[in-house]
């Protein structure tokens, strides 16, 4: 069994965070009708500089803050067909490779994946 250090972990939840946001900001670009030059624009970077985030790089911290930012200020609004009457919370434990199908499966549907797994959870009931 291979002992994995602390940098290696902290560096794996990282590009976690990473996918998960940039899944996001395509999502929310996308329902917004922004471009990845409107997004350059707003970071003071060049369309490539965005390109380059989404396919591979790491987006920088302070250009990660920005867009953070903007995405609260104009807020991803895709209809939900789930009625929620009360607030549940759930935590769920995805190992890795589980977590990219369902990333993959809620993007091909336009959803974020939180919005993919309120859809899907009260499924599982039937």
């Amino acid at each position: 069994m291979q002992i994995r250090d602390k940098n290696d972990i902290l560096r794996d939840m990282e590009e976690q965070n990473q996918d998960e946001l940039k899944l996001n900001v395509k999502l929310w670009l996308k329902a917004n009708n922004c471009s990845y030059s409107w997004l350059a624009e707003k970071c003071y970077v060049s369309e490539a500089t965005v390109r380059n985030w989404m396919a591979k790089k790491q987006i920088p911290a302070a250009k990660e803050y920005i867009i953070r930012e903007m995405m609260k200020e104009l807020p991803l609004a895709l209809p939900s067909r789930v009625q929620v009457q009360e607030e549940t919370r759930v935590t769920l434990s995805l190992d890795p490779a589980t977590r990219k199908v369902l990333e993959r499966k809620a993007f091909e549907q336009g959803k974020t994946l939180a919005e993919f797994l309120a859809d899907e959870v009260p499924r599982l009931g039937e």
